[in-house]
């Protein structure tokens, strides 16, 4: 209940007085998990849905519509969001952050677009680094196994004079390919590397100042399954093709807080972000640039507020190839936002009011407006009540509106046809934003010392979803066309429940358990029959997920963890399904001295191998996720 969150209202407050399903993976639950990712990570967390689609490509989700480009989700790093304008979703592969270096991640499940803006329709997930002054001295990481084939990493921390702190650090991965059903290797190996700094300054007695960059470079291999119009030279209709994606790029972060008093402050954040990725089907270069201010102060002694301003400027250049082609292949997309949020302390620590509302002025649909309203009831410090009631949009991105996807193509001998039929999907400029509606209702106690527990319960009500339209018949010189234009002509609602709970028994064992349930029901509008995407929407999420973590401190040198897990069945992509499975992973950690910890980790390790989920489109192989185990050595200097 006192666990310190900042990203449900922008301001730090405890768990016990936060309106909104919060779950904070500390860094502790980190180091004890035995993950290597930040998606891997994620599965701790009621709610989330996470699938390893092959090696180096994850499906994330909040709450349902998982996919590789789900994009109802806003991610953070540091305050800075990770999402590409491209589809409004994350590449995971590309934010390979050094783990030891997290200080917690803050999940906020249910629509926090009030406070962060468009595309926070299910939730917002927060990366939060921690400070220089927290990580002095050196700490180098260094390991291998059978997935996790190679890494390390170091880090060194160290002061700048007495107001100054510098953090340095750089790391390395060498991850294994993912194994196909029969069990040989996919071609999906990947490598990263990257490194970065880190420094914070009191500049006064009010004044802070943080400025902090990374550089990233990986390879990712991949295996496509490609189409193309046969030729005299090659007559082929089709072929797998073995390829390696290359990505880099790098960003740098600068923010400027004033503290006017021990609740008013002010700030300013600006970041630049610089990546380019290079695959197959498509080339993306992105430069961002996005300014933030906020200024939070006290109305009297029972109102809290909070406004800002920001500004993002997000320009890219697409290299167009036969399989995927945008309009143009340059754009530059503004996005223009404002946001008040005022919480009124109608009984003084007990019950409080938060009404907010965010607008913003986007290049596709011009402005939108996101309001929520939210009511927190603390009777007793070890008991809270809470509900919300919530609109959030997801903007169109790029593909939704240009992108031209040649997905395959078919034989006179499959169709009948005279000539040869390409299929592709197409963007459309009057695609519009998909929305929400959303009411939570929330619990969260304390029921002894010992024992806490969060409950929520949600129905979120969904509105001009994505679909494909009927295919629209076309001709060219030596072939036909089947057009799929993307609309929104889909709704449909969710509704569910997540509970999390953590149990001390004794000061050596800790429990921690979490469960959800979801289920979504969609419909088709306007005679829409894209029955593909409507069964994804409704069935391409598990409706039962849970887990449990066990850790025990054996003395003072030993650590044994235990991390249980279980997932429904998924019915994705037409009427393929993926089985629902039962996993674990375990981890066992000797600390010689009190620098030194050496870890054995073994993941996965009921199966030999299990599926999580198939991709959305038919040109990329997916692979199961195998069993593995590792062995890392961590040492402070």
């Amino acid at each position: 209940m006192d666990i310190e969150v900042t990203s449900v209202s922008r301001r730090p407050q405890k768990m016990a007085n936060a309106a909104a399903a919060a779950f904070v993976i500390s860094q502790e639950d980190i180091r004890r998990s035995g993950a290597t990712t930040i998606p891997d990570l994620l599965r701790m967390v009621p709610g989330v849905q996470v699938a390893r689609i092959d090696a180096n490509k994850w499906a994330v989700s909040i709450r349902g519509f998982n996919g590789r480009f789900a994009n109802k989700l806003l991610v953070l790093k540091d305050g800075r969001s990770i999402y590409t304008p491209l589809f409004s979703g994350v590449y995971w592969e590309q934010h390979d952050t050094p783990l030891d270096d997290i200080e917690r991640i803050e999940v906020i499940r249910g629509p926090g677009a009030a406070m962060w803006g468009a595309n926070a329709v299910n939730g917002v997930i927060n990366i939060i680094t921690r400070s220089a002054a927290e990580t002095q001295g050196g700490l180098l990481t260094a390991g291998g196994g059978s997935q996790e084939q190679g890494f390390g990493s170091l880090r060194y921390g160290f002061k700048l004079g007495s107001t100054s702190d510098l953090r340095l650090y750089a790391q390395y991965a060498n991850r294994a390919a993912g194994e196909l059903p029969n069990g040989s290797n996919n071609h999906d190996a990947w490598q990263s590397g990257s490194f970065g700094f880190r420094m914070d300054s009191r500049l006064s007695a009010r004044d802070s100042l943080t400025v902090q960059g990374d550089v990233f470079s990986g390879s990712f291999d991949e295996n496509y399954t490609l189409y193309q119009l046969p030729t005299l030279t090659d007559p082929r209709y089709s072929w797998s093709q073995d390829s390696t994606a290359r990505t880099e790029g790098g960003n740098l972060l600068t923010r400027w807080q004033r503290n006017l008093s021990g609740t008013d402050s002010l700030s300013l954040q600006i970041y630049y972000d610089h990546y380019r990725s290079s695959k197959t089907i498509l080339d993306e270069t992105r430069n961002t640039v996005d300014l933030d201010f906020q200024h939070r102060f006290s109305l009297g002694n029972r109102q809290a507020l909070i406004w800002g301003l920001g500004y993002r400027y997000s320009h890219d250049h697409t290299g167009q190839t036969r399989f995927i082609s945008l309009n143009t292949t340059d754009q530059g997309i503004n996005l223009f936002s404002a946001f008040l949020q005022d919480e009124i302390s109608l009984i003084p620590d007990t019950l409080s009011l938060i009404l907010g509302a965010r607008l913003e002025h986007n290049d596709f649909t011009g402005f939108e407006v996101q309001p929520n309203g939210r009511l927190i009831w603390t009777p007793s410090p070890r008991h809270s009540f809470w509900g919300s009631i919530s609109r959030a949009v997801r903007t169109p991105s790029r593909g939704d509106q240009d992108i031209r996807y040649r997905f395959k193509t078919l034989s006179p001998a499959e169709t009948g046809l005279p000539v040869p039929l390409r299929l592709e999907i197409d963007g459309t400029s009057a695609f519009r934003s998909e929305t929400v509606i959303a009411y939570e209702l929330g619990y969260r106690s304390q029921l002894r010392q010992d024992l806490t527990i969060d409950l929520t319960l949600f129905f979120n009500q969904y509105e001009h979803l994505r679909v494909r339209q009927e295919g629209v018949q076309g001709n060219e010189t030596t072939n036909a066309v089947l057009r799929y234009p993307l609309s929104n002509d889909m709704h449909g609602h969710t509704y569910g429940a997540e509970l999390s709970a953590t149990w001390r028994p004794t000061d050596w064992w800790r429990l921690q358990a979490a469960y959800s349930y979801l289920c979504a029901i969609m419909h088709l509008d306007n005679g829409s029959s894209d029955e593909i995407n409507r069964r994804n929407a409704a069935a391409g999420s598990p409706r039962h997920q849970g887990s449990l973590r066990s850790g025990f401190d054996l003395g003072k040198q030993l650590e044994l963890d235990f991390w249980l897990r279980a997932v429904d069945r998924v019915a994705n992509i037409d009427t393929v399904s993926i089985p629902g499975y039962v996993t674990m992973d375990a981890r066992l950690a000797w600390k010689p001295v009190k620098t030194l910890e050496l870890s054995l980790v073994g993941r996965n390790l009921f199966q030999q191998r299990h599926p999580e989920y198939i991709p959305e489109f038919i040109n990329t192989t997916a692979s199961e996720v195998p069993r593995g185990v590792y062995g890392k050595l961590t040492l402070k200097f």
